[in-house]
């Protein structure tokens, strides 16, 4: 990367990041016979998919309160055409029963997002439950969750009782056939299209929206699969014409710049962007989950809708899509990529004394080839700064300040924007590289102190010389990855 100016005058830096990668194709070659795999054993138990929905709509049939006011939410699948299916067909049986009234399936979206970021977090609290389901006169809630077991799946239904504020469940071993292996075997195109319109379903109007940031777990890291999220993320929401109008690539840097990311603090009153679209996915031993929010920009940013599902492996290997980082066109090791995030671990503003930030200008911390990058740095109070790049090949080099010229001094309240009168351009070699901030309560002597990334290394790099001589600590740091990726 290099500066974009004709006041270019300083060290040219090379930044880049995360781009598709080819995962092997596994084939065999020979004129040997081929053995037939063994069939799998299933658990003496199992029972087919039909059947442990129709035993848990007689289950629950037979004990709950008769003309009780019942809903049904989707369940929570690895497929959204296998969570469909489930919750429809359970309403159906509840229905044909005739011993409950079906709350209109049109005031189900608030109690599904509530339900689900529930099951995300790994807890059903009934408190909540109660709650958000009185609003729409339901007495009796019935929801669940289908997860797998290797060659099984355990479909577990709960049925909850708004009057007495309890749960009672049931939970049975599914084993495959046709009907499992076609809902499951959904493409991941139909997958990403129906969370965009179950999301779509949560907006009473029609509603500006951004793609923020799709990463890796909860480190912040973006690759090819992100890019390939968002993009389908945008498609999906373009046949949503009536609910949600994409922002433009301008409305969207403005909006990363108001709000310093996604990290929106206050409402934004004069932003374009009424809502964002954010995720991560996490690794799977059969492929990669997906999650997905649609968050309000304004008032208390309220989680207007999720979803969940699953890419297989297969499916990642055919699009050529890589959950870790790429370097040198070649997926790094978990234990490469653990190493790295511990190592600029001292940056992710734990111990801050006040709130300090860098984001980039765009929200997905996605780049192409040739893209023209800055950054925004916010602090909560008066401080002196500087700012760190870490190449793809773990090369450290301080990019601000550089001389005597650059005033690396912050108002309290202030947002910045780095580099002051020129912007960065992003060219190979493509990996994930990371900005480091650091804020300190006195001005200091600028040093580049270049090195390799490494645990030790960023620790003694947060240090730096007072003018008095003295050494001193951050008082606050900051941090962000992004990814360059190679223009198709």
């Amino acid at each position: 990367m290099k500066r974009s100016s004709a006041m270019i005058t300083k060290t040219t830096i090379r930044f880049a990041a995360v781009c598709c990668i080819i995962l092997p194709v596994l084939s065999c070659a020979g004129g040997g016979t081929t053995q037939k795999p063994a069939e799998p054993a299933y658990s003496a138990d199992s029972i087919t998919l039909d059947a442990a929905i129709a035993e848990a709509a007689s289950y629950f049939t037979g004990r709950l309160p008769k003309d009780a006011k019942m809903a049904v939410v989707p369940f929570d699948a690895p497929t959204g055409r296998l969570s469909d299916y489930v919750s429809e067909e359970l309403w159906g049986r509840f229905e044909d029963s005739r011993n409950f009234v079906m709350v209109d399936r049109r005031n189900l979206g608030r109690i599904e997002a509530e339900i689900k970021h529930q099951l995300e977090t790994g807890r059903v609290d009934d408190a909540q439950v109660v709650s958000i389901t009185k609003q729409y006169g339901a007495e009796i809630l019935v929801f669940g969750q289908i997860t797998s077991l290797g060659s099984e799946y355990r479909m577990t239904v709960y049925a909850t009782d708004v009057e007495k504020a309890a749960s009672s469940q049931r939970a049975y071993i599914v084993r495959p056939d046709s009907r499992l292996s076609s809902l499951i075997n959904a493409s991941a195109d139909d997958e990403i299209e129906r969370a965009v319109s179950d999301m779509a379903k949560a907006v009473d109007r029609r509603t500006v929206i951004a793609v923020g940031r799709i990463g890796y777990a909860d480190t912040g890291t973006v690759t090819g699969l992100s890019a390939w999220i968002k993009n389908g993320v945008i498609a999906g929401a373009q046949k949503q014409s009536g609910k949600f109008q994409v922002a433009t690539e301008d409305e969207s840097a403005d909006f990363a710049v108001a709000s310093r990311g996604v990290t929106v603090e206050i409402p934004l009153v004069n932003s374009i962007v009424q809502a964002v679209v954010t995720g991560n996915y996490l690794p799977l031993d059969n492929g990669a989950e997906i999650s997905l929010r649609l968050v309000s920009t304004t008032g208390n940013r309220a989680v207007l809708s999720s979803a969940k599902f699953v890419i297989p492996a297969a499916e990642l290997e055919r699009r050529r899509l890589s959950l870790l980082p790429v370097k040198d066109n070649t997926v790094i090791t978990k234990a490469e990529f653990e190493a790295k995030q511990e190592a600029v671990d001292p940056y992710a503003g734990k111990n801050n004394r006040w709130t300090f930030t860098v984001t980039p200008d765009v929200l997905d911390g996605i780049y192409y080839e040739g893209d023209l990058m800055s950054m925004q740095v916010y602090s909560q109070r008066d401080c002196y700064f500087r700012i760190i790049h870490i190449d793809v090949n773990g090369i450290t080099q301080v990019i601000y300040p550089v001389s005597a010229n650059d005033n690396n001094f912050i108002r309290g309240g202030q947002t910045r924007r780095i580099p002051d009168n020129t912007r960065f351009r992003m060219r190979p070699p493509f990996g994930e590289e990371i900005i480091l901030a650091a804020a300190y309560d006195r001005p200091f002597t600028p040093g580049q102190q270049p090195g390799t990334l490494s645990k030790n290394g960023i620790t003694r790099g947060i240090e730096v010389e007072s003018d008095d001589h003295t050494t001193m600590m951050p008082s606050a740091t900051a941090k962000f990855s992004y990814t360059i990726l190679p223009r198709q």
